[in-house]
């Protein structure tokens, strides 16, 4: 089933690397002109340039997703240039290791204000968009760590849970006009984040075997695999589905440790 998403605008935050850069490259082969929006304008205008390199269409955006002015500018910007908004992809995020003795009240504030505080204001901020499209789609990206987590990410975890439940919520209120949202939640992904923890553990090798065995697919996720589930969910082949939570984990979720 080959999904066209021609004549479409999608926005992707912290789509400069990782997930958000994989969403952003599946979003553009699909046909959508995608919005590139990162905190680092290098990043977002080497995903453009990959974008435009392959024959798509890609604009950066660089914006910090926390600041509301900043969103406030950008979707000044949208309103005049584009007008309508049919694609959202909530994907920036920041992650903290460390539990709840070592994180500082500073640090708790600053995962909330990128991975839920700023979905919120970009959401907001796009649903005058969104609307005009008539006929949207929301996408957000949680984590595995929203259901099933470990010890030591604990701000991490909580937004992650948060955006989960806002996801169900906004289902609910923006139905009725006509948008559409779900959540994807990877497990683990190869990407930059990844490698340095594999780098920071006493036996990388070792620690990336053990990661892979957890998986019944045999093999750790890439932000390719993101970028399919969430270039469906974009499309009309998804119209029936909203208020879902998807994991997309190569099966880490169903096992039980022992």
């Amino acid at each position: 089933m080959e999904i066209a998403l021609d004549g479409q605008i999608a926005l992707v935050t912290g789509a400069g690397a990782g997930i958000g850069r994989g969403c952003a490259l599946a979003l553009a082969e699909a046909g959508a002109t995608v919005l590139v929006n990162d905190i680092q304008a290098e990043a977002a205008a080497a995903t453009v340039a990959a974008i435009t390199q392959a024959g798509h269409v890609a604009h950066a955006l660089p914006a910090d997703i926390a600041d509301a002015q900043a969103i406030a500018a950008l979707f000044a910007t949208l309103h005049e240039t584009y007008g309508k908004l049919h694609i959202l992809v909530n994907n920036a995020g920041f992650n903290l290791f460390k539990g709840i003795a070592a994180t500082t009240p500073e640090e708790w504030d600053q995962v909330f204000a990128v991975d839920l505080r700023g979905l919120y204001l970009v959401t907001r901020a796009a649903l005058p968009l969104l609307v005009a499209a008539q006929g949207a789609a929301v996408i957000n990206i949680a984590s595995v760590h929203a259901q099933l987590t470990i010890a030591d990410i604990t701000a991490y975890a909580a937004a992650k849970g948060g955006v989960v439940a806002l996801g169900r919520s906004l289902a609910q209120e923006l139905g009725p006009q006509g948008i559409r949202v779900n959540t994807i939640s990877p497990g683990f992904v190869r990407t930059v984040l990844h490698e340095r923890w594999l780098a920071a553990q006493p036996d990388p090798a070792a620690a990336d075997a053990r990661v892979v065995g957890y998986h019944p697919v045999g093999r750790i996720g890439t932000p390719a695999d993101i970028g399919a589930l969430t270039v469906f969910l974009a499309s009309a082949q998804a119209g029936y589905i909203t208020g879902a939570n998807i994991p997309i984990d190569g099966g880490l979720s169903t096992r039980l440790m022992h």
